[in-house]
């Protein structure tokens, strides 16, 4: 004799009997929904990730790039120099591209370079937020200005060979003054 009460299956109006487990259909169907749906924002988000990091290496080679290499020129022929240090996106290291223009007053930098003892610009993809991260320093051999780190955030149309020579130029007034 089975201790277990057997199911009541309820017949209205001739009709078949009521299916105990099509709750499991339909919980299962909602999963399947659930999962189909978070795989269409994953891809959303995805593509949006790479649109921008396209437009972003876009924007440093086309607006980025040239005003950094003139203010490189400019500071060469005067006594100074510096480089331009370029890091591309790494999925596999959660590193977004970056490029970064670091300067000197006085002849070319021996070594690597150094926030504190050398001014820079750096701009970061920030893929996330849809953003270019602006860092940047203002320090000369530990002297100079007060500025290392970062300090704002451009849209990635406002990005542009003026507002690029522009922030150089103010961090080099800061860094000489």
């Amino acid at each position: 004799m089975d201790s277990h009460p057997t199911p009541v299956v309820t017949v209205s109006d001739g009709a078949a009997a009521e299916d105990p487990l099509a709750e499991i259909d339909r919980l299962m169907q909602e999963r399947l929904d659930d999962e189909r749906r978070a795989a269409a924002v994953s891809a959303r988000l995805t593509a949006d990730r790479s649109e921008f990091s396209t437009e972003f290496e876009k924007v440093c080679e086309e607006r980025v790039r040239p005003p950094m290499e003139a203010i490189l020129d400019r500071l060469r022929r005067n006594g100074g120099g510096g480089l331009i240090e370029e890091r591309p996106e790494d999925l596999s290291r959660n590193y977004t591209h970056r490029l970064t223009l670091w300067m000197s007053l006085s002849g070319e930098i021996d070594g690597t370079p150094r926030p504190d003892r050398h001014p820079y610009l750096q701009l970061d993809a920030d893929v996330d937020k849809r953003l270019v991260t602006v860092s940047e320093g203002d320090m000369w051999q530990g002297h100079g200005g007060h500025t290392t780190g970062r300090v704002g955030g451009w849209q990635l149309a406002e990005v542009s060979a003026s507002v690029v020579t522009a922030e150089a130029l103010a961090i080099l007034r800061r860094s000489i003054g």
